[in-house]
């Protein structure tokens, strides 16, 4: 192993991804929206895809995310709730 370079993973932060992104946006401009209003205003991507970026940005603390009954609503993470 004389000469070999070994390389050690540097662990980074997640990065956002394009979607994320878009929802932020989205939160940005209206600061409360409804997770079915959400899906409407991203048609190129499928339920589930939409409802997993949420998830990551609420875990992440990036969005508040609630449940009322049935529905989801989105709540931008600078919203005073």
């Amino acid at each position: 192993m004389h000469g070999t370079i070994l390389e050690v993973p540097v662990k980074l932060p997640p990065s956002i991804d394009a979607l994320e992104m878009q929802i932020l946006e989205q939160l940005n401009e209206e600061a409360v929206i409804g997770l079915d209003s959400l899906i409407q205003m991203l048609p190129e991507h499928s339920w589930n895809q939409i409802f997993h970026a949420v998830d990551r940005l609420a875990r992440a603390g990036r969005i508040v995310l609630r449940r009322h009954a049935y529905d989801y609503t989105l709540f931008s993470a600078a919203y005073p709730a």
